[in-house]
């Protein structure tokens, strides 16, 4: 498992979604801890969240969160 995104909780769970909807199978590292304490798992509590994704999954979802962080997606919705 490869460490592809850390961040606050609501952006990490927006990344995950992302992912999942691409079928990337994600695992999210101290999920609840940056709840509860993010001081604790982080210095400061900056960016306690961390997305990990298997090696073979790296670029394309390497390729999606920087889309993400660049404003570029497009959802994909059904009609």
């Amino acid at each position: 498992m490869i460490v592809v995104f850390n961040g606050p909780y609501f952006e990490a769970m927006n990344v995950k979604n992302l992912l999942e909807e691409k079928e990337i199978t994600v695992f999210i590292q101290n999920e609840y801890m940056s709840s509860i304490e993010p001081w604790v798992v982080t210095s400061g509590g900056f960016n306690p969240v961390k997305l990990q994704v298997d090696e073979s999954d790296f670029n394309q979802a390497e390729s999606i969160i920087k889309n993400y962080l660049d404003g570029n997606n497009i959802l994909e919705t059904e009609i």
